[in-house]
Order: C-alpha cells, then sequence, then structure tokens
C-alpha cells in the first residue's frame, strides 16, 4: 500500500463508527481507500451494513480523521511500520480470526508477525515463584524448537515469558492495550528497546501512536495475542482474571488451549484448574508435550523430572534438609522445615546459608526455600 493510499486507510481508520470490520468492507467495496474515504453519503448507503446514521457521522468527520492520520505519519518513526489488513505481511493466523484488527502498528521486527510457529503464554500479574519458574522454563523450551512466543508484556507471568524467550535466543512478540511508543508497565521500557534492537522482538498494537493504557483496550487485545497463536498456555489467573478472557478467544477461535495446573488454595491457580476441570484446557505438564499435540515435534510429552540433588560433601544436618525439600515438591516456608526436619529455626537457617552457598536450595520470597534442580 502506497503512502497516498495508506493516508487514506488511516483515516477511515480515525474516522467516528469505522471500526475494523467495517474499515475492510469499505475497502473491499470501493477498492480503494482513498476512493472509500472520498464517496459520496448516497454510494456509503449501498454498502452492506451502513445505515443513515453511520453514513451521516462519517461523512461529517472526515476532515477531522485526515488530520489526524496526517499526524499520525508525521509521529511513525524508522523503527515503526504499520500493517494493513490487505498487505502481504499481515499474519494468516489472524486474519482468519472473527474479529481481525485493520491495521497493527509495529514496532521492531514487522517480520516475527509471519513466523510459523507461535504459542501465546499469559497469566497473572500477581505470581507465585512456581508460575514465574513455569513461564520461563516453557517459555525456554518451546524456543529451542524454534517457536515464537506471544503476550501482552503485562507484570508477572507475560514479562517472565517475554524475558525467557528473550534471554535464551529466542524470538517474542508483546502486544500492548496502548500505543506502541508509550510502553506500559513503565518497568518494561528497558526490555522493549532490547527486543526491538536485537530484531528479535516486535512490539505490536492496533492503537494509535500515542494511545495512553485504558482498562476497556486490554479485552481488544487479548484477541490478538491469541490471534496470532496456534495455541495459548494459560500459567497462573485468577477465574475472573485476563488471562481466562484470552483462553475463551482462542476457544472461539478454535485453538488448541493449555493450562498449567497449581496450588488449589492459591487464588492465582483457581484459573487453570478450573479450565482444566471443566475440559476447556488440556493439562499442561510440559512443553514437550504441547509441541508433540502441535505436530512440530514427534517424541511425546513428559513431565520435566527435577535434578537429582548430588548429597556428596553434604552433612547429616543438610541431608536431613534436602530430604524434607525433596518430599515437599515445591517450596516450603522456614518454620515448616523445621518442624519436619526436627531443627530449630535458628540451626536451620545455618544449613540452609550452607546449602544456599553449594548452589543446592534458594531462598524465595516470604523465607521459603526450594531445591534448585
Amino acid at each position: 500500500m502506497n503512502q497516498e493510499e495508506f493516508k487514506y486507510y488511516l483515516a477511515l481508520h480515525f474516522t467516528s463508527g469505522i471500526g475494523s470490520r467495517r474499515l475492510t468492507t469499505l475497502v473491499q467495496y470501493f477498492g480503494s481507500a482513498e476512493r472509500a474515504f472520498t464517496a459520496s453519503a448516497g454510494e456509503v448507503m449501498n454498502v452492506p451494513g451502513f445505515g443513515k446514521g453511520t453514513t451521516e457521522s462519517m461523512v461529517m468527520d472526515r476532515e477531522e480523521a485526515l488530520e489526524r492520520s496526517k499526524a499520525q505519519l508525521k509521529k511513525l518513526e524508522d523503527d515503526t511500520t504499520v500493517v494493513t489488513f490487505f498487505d502481504d505481511g499481515y499474519p494468516e493466523q489472524l486474519r482468519s480470526t472473527y474479529s481481525p484488527p485493520a491495521l497493527l502498528f509495529v514496532k521492531g521486527n514487522a517480520g516475527l508477525l509471519m513466523e510459523e510457529r507461535m504459542v501465546a503464554i499469559v497469566g497473572s500479574r500477581k505470581t507465585s515463584d512456581y508460575g514465574r519458574r513455569a513461564a520461563k522454563e516453557f517459555a525456554e523450551a518451546m524456543v529451542a524448537e524454534r517457536v515464537t512466543i506471544v503476550s501482552g508484556f503485562a507484570k508477572g507471568i507475560d514479562t517472565a515469558a517475554h524475558e525467557a524467550a528473550f534471554e535464551s535466543g529466542g524470538k517474542t512478540i508483546a502486544v500492548l492495550g496502548s500505543g506502541v511508543d508509550v510502553i506500559y508497565p513503565y518497568t518494561n521500557k528497558g526490555l522493549s528497546e532490547e527486543l526491538v534492537k536485537s530484531g528479535r522482538g516486535a512490539i505490536v498494537s492496533e492503537l494509535p501512536l500515542g494511545t495512553k493504557p485504558d482498562a476497556k483496550n486490554f479485552p481488544w487485545r487479548n484477541r490478538i495475542v491469541s490471534g496470532l497463536s496456534k495455541a495459548t498456555l494459560i500459567v497462573e489467573s485468577e477465574v475472573q482474571g485476563g488471562s481466562m478472557i484470552t483462553a475463551s478467544l482462542a476457544l472461539d477461535e478454535n485453538r488448541d488451549v493449555f493450562a498449567i495446573p497449581g496450588d488449589i488454595y492459591r487464588p492465582s491457580s483457581s484459573g487453570p484448574n478450573f479450565l482444566i476441570r471443566e475440559s476447556r484446557a488440556k493439562l499442561a505438564t510440559s512443553a514437550d508435550q504441547i509441541l508433540s499435540e502441535l505436530g512440530w515435534i514427534d517424541r511425546p510429552g513428559v513431565t520435566k523430572r527435577a535434578k537429582e540433588v548430588d548429597r556428596t560433601g553434604l552433612s547429616l544436618f543438610e541431608t536431613k534438609v534436602v530430604d524434607v525439600l525433596e518430599a515437599a515438591g515445591g517450596p516450603l516456608q522456614v518454620d515448616a522445615i523445621a518442624e519436619r526436619a526436627g531443627l530449630e529455626v535458628q540451626d536451620l537457617l545455618v544449613q540452609l546459608l550452607g546449602l544456599e552457598f553449594k548452589s543446592v536450595v534458594r531462598q524465595m520470597a516470604g523465607k521459603q526455600f526450594m531445591l534448585i534442580g
């Protein structure tokens, strides 16, 4: 699409009452964005789905919409491109959804939109160490099989997935609920710059440049996350969480949804556990399982086993602590470890410090400890 045609396409995008579906309908009906934008009210009334009210609003709004379009074009930076629904670079996976965006602003490598292997990893902003670890390990394993990780760039699980994909040398797409030049959360600004600079990342939004984050934008953002992806993995989410919207959107498009089961006493596990219980998501125990079901690897998925602790050189008390943590199968609070190991808390802290120095255990939030494996 040349610059002049794109100017009118963008102007239609800014016209009152013209959403993505009506925009693409107009362009297809008239054969070009310029012809659609300059059509008379009578001509527009002949287009299916356009009544008198919509047509009048469109005609009255033209001058302002065109000025907004010109202003956006001036804002476009060298590292930002716009991919329209009619461009060859528009992802077919997204185009086939019920409500594909009419255009996408892309900061970074727009070519990533055409990757064949894409999986969304999404979850709660309020995460546990378990959730962050799962997001990281699943993302790393998928990247090893040339999968591009898609997520919503939010705090918590989304960011953990993006960081893991990038740091392991893979590719990742961050879909925003703001303009691509308004990074939210701001704490991810450094990460966004690294993604763009590396050529292995893309920051994507259908919202105009300068658009600030707003709660109403995020459900719409989620349809792009799921729409780009062959499958969606839910790591942690409350039942009413935004990730559950992403899962629902993916299911509506007949895409695969997977969920990692979680602690039944933790609110952030209620969403994935609900999806699994209601047979709306497949229980995910390894990245290989997901990749195998998608037909991207031949070997069947297996649960990743924790690395066996080398007890060589450990004292009797250190060994006792390791046995307690192995039996727990996950993080354990220091008082619980002391009780199960039969040690005073002060004595236990000495043993845990020694095990940390030997890289056998690591401390997490809330005075919890777990084996490194």
